[in-house]
């Protein structure tokens, strides 16, 4: 798109502009190929940025966050009417003409976005349908604060009440849930799951995303049955060149999880801060409340809030409790030598390793950490030097033991699948499948590996190839399935 925009699409006056703009000098500006291999480089972009309206800023945050190509109908949502997704009589070249040459003015002279046309054999597409843009992602990095002004303040904020950690609290519980929806968290022989899925921080994390859209869709769906409106889904992505396999529940949570991320620590917003965003978003102002979405998030304990001054300001919640290699006696209190978990202390992160390194089971209402060898061996190479494994090696000595033998046994033990192992143990027929599959120089081979004790391994996509040789010198193939 870079080179046919540089070289077929501007014209010199368009390249003019966009060195004006973006300060680059008369070299540039009298070299397409000099223009070209400049363009993507920083040199002027934050100035450029200045320049742009609130509306213009959010629709190229939004291009980043997306980080799709569009067609000239997105642009609507900044240049067109009022009532967005509305259309006048005539052609589409007569309908988004002015809107075409409105980004031309303001986006594409500006050096921020790039323009294509899509190559195509259908015979009723008019030039202005075939126009394809681009934002370079390596601006994303420099584009203006979504959000401003932003409160900035120390504070912790306050959460909401936390269900998954009562979710927690239960496991150890022996009392009835009576009518009560069932536990989001479980505890079997495979370990803990959170839903469908094995327990960790990042499936807290989204558990607690899906609820969030969940409540603003639903809530948002019963404002619109009261107020005997329509669904406003439809207008959500227009412009985007979506594959058409790929469905998309509208929804308002990726915007607002991408304004709230691109916060410095101790910055805070309010709700009406995400309304520029969400308009350029929806391509119009029928969306669902950014009081209603502030509201979800904090409820699905997704955003802390913090209130002065008669106003509530929210950011994100930390990412699923304290860190987990802060003082892991806090909350692995250990009794007769036994480890256990303090479920209203231990942090998700911790929880999510504990998952992977150990068997946890309920032993005299609490949470018991056994030592698996086999999840050890699976995660040792990520979690050997973190903090809980030192805590768990120096002061458990069911933990400390095997670590042992597993430090003992490191290296030793290769384990593959889709490997086969034969016996053979005629020698010329060793030998033959050494000159056939093996390297001449003696050297260890990729296909087939050479045992001790009359054993050699190979990859089960050539026991097709074994099998021919021996046929043909002669030998009986006896074939054993191991458990």
């Amino acid at each position: 798109m870079l080179y046919e925009m540089c070289h077929d699409v501007l014209s010199l006056a368009d390249i003019k502009a966009i060195c004006k703009s973006r300060g680059f000098s008369d070299k540039e500006a009298n070299s397409r190929s000099l223009f070209e291999n400049v363009f993507l480089s920083s040199i002027g972009v934050e100035n450029a940025m200045k320049t742009l309206t609130d509306a213009e800023i959010a629709a190229l945050h939004l291009l980043s966050m997306e980080n799709r190509v569009i067609d000239v109908t997105f642009f609507e949502r900044l240049y067109g009417r009022k009532q967005a997704g509305t259309r006048v009589y005539g052609t589409f070249t007569q309908q988004f003409r002015p809107i075409f040459d409105a980004a031309q003015r303001n986006l594409i002279r500006k050096g921020l976005l790039v323009i294509a046309e899509v190559k195509t054999t259908a015979l009723n597409k008019t030039k202005m349908e075939l126009w394809r843009y681009r934002f370079p992602p390596e601006f994303g990095p420099l584009l203006p604060p979504l959000v401003h002004p932003v409160v900035h303040a120390d504070q912790a904020g306050d959460g909401h009440a936390d269900n998954l950690r009562a979710d927690l609290r239960r496991l150890t519980q022996d009392k009835p849930l009576g009518p009560r929806r069932p536990p989001a968290i479980q505890l079997g022989a495979g370990g803990l799951t959170l839903g469908t899925r094995p327990f960790s921080a990042r499936a807290v994390r989204d558990w607690r995303q899906s609820a969030w859209q969940a409540d603003v869709l639903t809530a948002d769906a019963k404002r619109d049955k009261l107020s005997g409106g329509y669904a406003h889904a439809a207008q959500m992505y227009t412009g985007y060149l979506l594959p058409s396999n790929e469905y998309r529940t509208p929804s308002p949570l990726p915007a607002a999880l991408y304004a709230f991320a691109r916060l410095a620590p101790h910055e805070w917003i309010t709700p009406d801060q995400l309304d520029t965003l969400l308009d350029v978003s929806y391509a119009g102002p029928n969306h669902p409340s950014s009081e209603l979405i502030c509201q979800a998030g904090w409820d699905n304990n997704c955003l802390v809030r913090y209130s002065a001054d008669g106003a509530d300001y929210y950011r994100m919640a930390g990412d699923a409790g304290t860190p987990a290699d802060d003082a892991p006696d806090g909350y692995l209190p250990i009794a007769d030598e036994r480890v256990f978990v303090d479920l209203d202390k231990v942090p998700y992160e911790a929880l999510d390793l504990l998952n992977r390194v150990a068997t946890l089971t309920v032993e005299g209402g609490r949470l018991r950490v056994n030592p698996n060898v086999v999840k050890m061996v699976d995660a040792l190479d990520s979690s050997r030097e973190h903090a809980i494994m030192r805590y768990l090696k120096a002061h458990s000595p069911e933990f400390q033991a095997a670590l042992k033998r597993i430090d003992a046994q490191w290296g030793k033990l290769i384990i593959h699948e889709n490997l086969l192992v034969a016996r053979v143990t005629d020698l010329s027929l060793r030998v033959k499948l050494q000159q056939a599959f093996g390297r001449a120089d003696g050297a260890p081979s990729a296909r087939l590996v050479t045992l001790s004790d009359e054993y050699i391994a190979f990859p089960r996509a050539m026991l097709g190839d074994i099998e021919k040789l021996l046929k043909k010198a002669g030998h009986v193939v006896k074939t054993v399935h191991a458990a």
